[in-house]
């Protein structure tokens, strides 16, 4: 068994199975992994089984001096329980794969001789990697163009995309079915302004055959009243989300990292509802990012849409959908590299390899 390597990443979907990723990579290359992360129901649940530690760091991002320097204190004791951790058992590499348990983990395992690399998933860089940027050793970037990356440090960034796990791959073309194929989903954690336009969209159709697949997030009551040729189907969480790409003529969803590096893979058309209330607005960052560099549909809906316009749009995307007048990507890798990529600089600069 080779050296140890621990990876800290928590509170989203796209973090944690960007670590799940990296996780699995250094697996298969023979190196103990053990993970780091928060307290959330999903950081539990998403890590069910892997060798995890749960740590209750907090976020500095507030105005609120007196909870910012709890957040300060807490953090601290977060960092020398790692400092005692480490200490017995050095790791060669510390990776983070987003959100601000990867402060104390990072810092703790740098101290102590861990080489650190860092991974930003949005097209704006987040408060906690702008300030690990400067005691990581490389910083792998998802987006050619990131924003709020310090000027500085471009000569440690390195270009990759964004961690995906194995099992997201570009489906084998089809044919299409008689019902338009529709899934839609807004992150681990569902989304209110879409679960609506789903309930509603099956309430009163197209004008023509659709079949809905809707990750809700939450409870999963049956919809009544479907308007004529409708098929819907709600579901609190979706564990085989590559099924779903395989099955889906069309995605509709938020414009979080994993979703548009997945997105990227499966290069069906796709109409992104960014999350408005997205930290430095990176979800809207990360969907205009997509479109410019896809070689399929991209829809992106404006950070000021109304619901009647979120509601009429979406319609259109979905006529045009049904009468063949979108684009599926047509050539390009089945799979993205990311990953691998990634693994090997890190190996290489490590010296592990």
């Amino acid at each position: 068994m080779k050296a140890l390597v621990v990876i800290a990443a928590g509170g989203t979907g796209g973090h944690i199975n960007a670590a799940l990723a990296l996780g699995e990579a250094f697996e298969a290359q023979g190196f103990r992994v053990r993970y780091f992360s928060g307290m959330r129901p999903l950081d539990h649940k998403l890590y069910a089984g892997r060798a995890v530690t749960h740590l209750e760091s907090w976020p500095l991002r507030t105005k609120n001096p007196l909870t910012l320097l709890k957040a300060a204190l807490k953090n601290l004791l977060v960092f020398v329980q790692l400092l005692r951790v480490f200490w017995g058992e050095r790791p060669a590499i510390a990776a983070g794969a987003g959100g601000y348990v990867c402060g104390p983990v990072l810092l703790a395992a740098r101290l102590l001789g861990a080489r650190v690399y860092i991974f930003e998933q949005n097209a704006v860089m987040g408060l906690t990697n702008r300030l690990l940027a400067y005691v990581a050793h490389l910083v792998f970037v998802h987006f050619k163009e990131t924003r709020r990356l310090p000027e500085g440090l471009r000569r440690k960034v390195r270009v990759v995309g964004n961690p995906t796990r194995a099992t997201i791959i570009r489906p084998q073309p089809r044919a299409r079915a008689a019902e338009l194929r529709v899934l839609i989903f807004g992150g681990s954690l569902g989304a209110r302004q879409l679960n609506a336009q789903a309930e509603r969209l099956a309430a009163e159709g197209i004008g023509a055959p659709l079949h809905i697949v809707h990750q809700s997030g939450d409870d999963v009551a049956p919809v009544t009243g479907l308007a004529p040729g409708v098929r819907y189907e709600k579901h609190k969480y979706l564990d085989h989300i590559q099924r779903q790409y395989e099955w889906a003529d069309v995605i509709v969803a938020r414009a979080g990292a994993s979703t548009v590096s997945e997105l990227r893979i499966v290069g069906k058309p796709a109409f992104l509802v960014p999350f408005p209330g997205a930290t430095d607005n990176h979800q809207w960052w990360n969907a205009k990012q997509l479109q410019a560099e896809a070689g399929f549909t991209v829809e992106v809906v404006p950070a000021e849409v109304t619901e009647a316009q979120l509601r009429a749009g979406l319609r259109a995307f979905l006529e045009r959908a049904s009468s063949g007048g979108l684009s599926a990507s047509q050539s390009g890798p089945a799979a993205v590299e990311s990953t691998q990529q990634a693994l090997r600089e890190m190996l290489s600069h490590a010296r592990l390899i």
